[in-house]
């Protein structure tokens, strides 16, 4: 009889020890808490740092937010060079964490920059920075990469369910691959059409679809863009042929309101963060499609 009550009450440690560390693997940002929770389903849940509507650009942590950093025991972030704020927040807390982007793997070196804001790119305060980065959530080719490199950690993490880890990467590479095609096949149609962004962070998705965007109104959201900017932005409107202008929900549409005024223009709106995407199975692939459908509708409209 002893022996069965110490065995019971040790296979209920060990299922709440489980059940704790489960409990506390943390994205910094929702997109890529959609991906994780892609590789830990029937595994473990996954909350997310940011909340919904917050920008990672100049996001302040709270006391709240360190304390469940403290008590994190996986954090996945974008990484250093994106997330500066994160950066003595991990040392300081000692948390595991896996970084997307590492300060020398950004990719996006070889992206389509717009030839006349080169040397906006080169004086303001983000020198050397790149833009490419800023949103790597939306390179499909860059998340495959991650997804293999993160279920490594996961299976570490989780050694007890590596094997189910993997069957949800293979899963989940798998629906990628399907929504790669069709999302070519959807948007060639309107992929000469020209547009502008609210902020310079779409080139990994713009590459890989070959869209054709043709300038954005500030390089990052914190940044106000100078005159020269915005007439270059009232110029391309009026001789490049845009069809559409994309705001974003996290910021206010007054800029775009004022420089789209007497043009003829469509705007559709890109949420990049996928602030009202729930975590579930397939919600990563629902998100890129959301961002595919808004391309495609408006973008056809001319």
């Amino acid at each position: 009889m002893t022996h069965k009550f110490t065995a019971s009450v040790v296979t209920s440690l060990l299922l709440a020890s489980t059940q704790a560390q489960a409990d506390t693997v943390m994205a910094s940002v929702k997109p890529l808490s959609l991906i994780t929770a892609e590789l830990l389903v029937n595994v473990a849940e996954v909350d997310t740092l940011l909340p919904d509507g917050a920008s990672p650009h100049d996001f302040a942590l709270r006391p709240s937010d360190r304390k469940r950093l403290n008590n994190t025991d996986l954090l996945i972030w974008v990484g250093p060079d994106i997330e500066p704020y994160l950066e003595k927040v991990i040392e300081a807390s000692k948390v595991e964490h896996l970084a997307m982007l590492d300060e020398h793997a950004e990719h996006g070196e070889d992206d389509h920059r717009d030839p006349d804001h080169e040397e906006e790119h080169h004086h303001d305060e983000h020198e050397g920075h790149d833009h490419a980065g800023l949103h790597p959530w939306l390179d499909i080719e860059t998340v495959e990469h991650f997804a293999e490199e993160l279920s490594v950690e996961l299976q570490h993490h989780f050694p007890a369910k590596a094997s189910q880890i993997k069957e949800n990467e293979t899963a989940f590479l798998a629906s990628l691959k399907q929504f790669e095609s069709q999302a070519k096949e959807q948007l060639e149609p309107v992929h000469q059409k020209g547009f502008l962004v609210f902020h310079d962070a779409y080139d990994g998705f713009v590459n890989h679809f070959d869209l054709n965007q043709v300038g954005y109104f500030t390089v990052s959201p914190e940044l106000k863009p100078g005159a020269k900017h915005l007439a270059e932005l009232r110029e391309t409107l009026e001789h490049s042929g845009v069809s559409c202008v994309f705001k974003e929900p996290q910021y206010r549409p007054a800029l775009i309101d004022s420089i789209t005024r007497g043009f003829e223009v469509h705007v559709g709106e890109l949420d990049p963060l996928a602030s009202d995407v729930a975590l579930a199975q397939g919600a990563y692939v629902n998100f890129m499609q959301g961002l595919v459908d808004e391309f495609t509708e408006c973008l056809a409209k001319r």
